[in-house]
């Protein structure tokens, strides 16, 4: 997987290239909470792409020197691909806040029947700046677009 980042004032777009596949996230302005639109070519490159965009939102300061990377497998399943994103999104996010560990896709399923399984790569974090304590259904409805897959994720602060 390649990961380019391209940073601005207000605008920060991450665009994750695994076999060739675009997506991305940018940065809602939102009154009380985080808020990000994620987009991908598919659902597997849209679900990398929410989990970095959270990744980015919490802003991670600094991985641990010395420490060698972990790897794991996740499989999880649920009624819709809305509520298999928002379980998704909860296992990183608290595997950052209680673990410290800030994890990269190695490879990412989703099947039609809203399973997922996931190779991924941890590496251990010394903070971040922001306290996500919850990723929300406010808003959530994955949609599909000519250029894939779209969605708007809040994140309760």
């Amino acid at each position: 997987m390649k990961r380019v980042l391209k940073k601005s004032a207000e605008l920060c777009i991450l665009k994750v290239i695994m076999n060739e596949r675009l997506a991305g996230f940018k940065e809602q302005s939102h009154t009380a909470d985080l808020e990000i639109r994620v987009w991908g070519e598919d659902l597997d490159s849209l679900f990398s792409a929410a989990a970095d965009g959270m990744f980015y939102l919490s802003g991670i300061e600094d991985s641990e020197e010395g420490f060698s990377s972990v790897k794991e497998s996740i499989s999880l399943d649920a009624m819709d691909y809305e509520g298999l994103l928002i379980l998704f999104l909860e296992e990183l996010l608290y595997r950052l806040t209680e673990d410290y560990m800030l994890f990269s896709i190695d490879k990412i399923s989703i099947s039609t029947e809203f399973s997922l399984k996931a190779k991924l790569r941890g590496t251990q974090i010394r903070s971040y700046q922001r306290d996500i304590k919850a990723v929300t259904y406010h808003r959530l409805n994955i949609r599909e677009t000519d250029q894939g897959y779209e969605v708007n994720i809040v994140f309760d602060i």
